[in-house]
């Protein structure tokens, strides 16, 4: 299959998804972020001193329960993928007249950012990702390019205009994932990045939304340096970063979890990855 069937699968993945469709209407985002991509550069220290354990599950409630959205946040259930493979679609929406977006494909270089991310990322959650067109599979994962002025107008079903608006004011990146069930379990998720960034922080800002569209969605600064620090630009995952993508992925962890119940398990995984470095 070639690039343009790529555009293909997007036009028809958006018109299979669209609110009229029943089994549709019914999903809610549950996760949100938004990425300002604004702060000072930073790199992650591999020798940095190790936190405490009270530190990394603080951080780990944080992240994973709280929201940079206000309406999402103090959410009461885990969220993470809880499927073995999630076909990947990436996108460019260039400007076409008035209102329109014409849909090309992603710069190479820019498709190589995101699949350097999601390999890092399958080693550390046993997710496997997979490139929809070559599969011959429903996208599940859909990252999209567009210039600032566009961000607004992407296609993402399901979402609220006035809440993709206050997503994308900021000019930033932004993601959207969406539980498909009751328990937590992600179904699908939109990656929005902004083109008229550099490469380093489109770069950035992929690795930040990609890592955080798993079922981490919050900032915070209790560890540093972090990708999930907005004072951080970061463009490979810190240790303890890793830390926390594990933590969730763990075998022993699940969509629907408690908060109690999610924390509990989290100290006990973060106490024996810390042990294991020490």
């Amino acid at each position: 299959m070639t690039k343009t069937d790529g555009m293909r699968q997007f036009t028809q993945l958006i018109e299979k998804l669209n609110l009229s469709n029943p089994h549709v209407a019914p999903l809610r985002a549950l996760v949100l972020a938004v990425t300002l991509c604004l702060s000072a550069a930073g790199t992650a220290r591999a020798d940095a001193a190790l936190p405490s354990v009270d530190d990394l599950v603080k951080a780990f409630e944080i992240i994973a329960f709280g929201s940079e959205t206000r309406a999402l946040d103090g959410r009461a259930t885990l969220l993470r993928w809880d499927t073995a493979e999630i076909a990947v679609n990436m996108t460019r929406f260039l400007s076409e007249g008035e209102g329109q977006m014409k849909p090309v494909p992603a710069q190479d270089i820019w498709a190589k950012f995101a699949w350097n991310h999601l390999r890092t990322l399958e080693h550390l959650t046993g997710l496997t990702f997979v490139d929809s067109i070559t599969a011959k599979k429903r996208p599940r994962l859909t990252i999209v390019f567009t210039a600032r002025d566009l961000l607004v107008k992407v296609p993402i079903p399901g979402v609220d205009a006035k809440l993709q608006q206050e997503l994308s004011a900021p000019g930033g990146c932004y993601f959207l994932s969406f539980a498909g069930g009751g328990m937590g379990a992600l179904d699908r998720a939109f990656v929005v990045v902004n083109t008229d960034r550099d490469g380093f922080l489109i770069d950035h800002c992929l690795l930040e939304e990609l890592t955080q569209s798993l079922g981490l969605p919050n900032d915070t600064d209790v560890l540093r340096p972090s990708i999930f620090s907005d004072h951080d630009t970061l463009r490979r995952l810190s240790p303890t970063d890793e830390m926390l993508v594990r933590t969730l992925y763990h075998k022993r962890m699940f969509a629907g979890m408690t908060r109690k119940a999610a924390v509990t398990m989290a100290r006990l995984l973060i106490a024996q990855q810390l042990a294991a470095k020490r």
